[in-house]
């Protein structure tokens, strides 16, 4: 997959997390705290799969359903 930002190759692989979630946390337009649930898993160390661009230092996930 070539990163949408600098247009060099990303590396395929998966983000772990150390507890059971991988959670967002953010501020939405009215400066309100906002949560989204990204991976979980109920044996602990959840994980994502996505890809990284060592170049420019970004990375995209993939969200399951769940």
């Amino acid at each position: 997959m070539k990163c949408p930002f600098c247009g060099n190759e990303m590396k395929e692989g998966t983000l772990h997390s150390g507890g059971r979630y991988v959670q967002w946390k953010g501020v939405d337009a009215e400066g309100r705290k906002e949560e989204y649930l990204l991976a979980k898993s109920y044996m602990g160390g959840a994980k994502m799969e996505g890809h990284l661009c060592v170049e420019c230092r970004k990375v995209i996930l993939d969200i399951d359903q769940f």
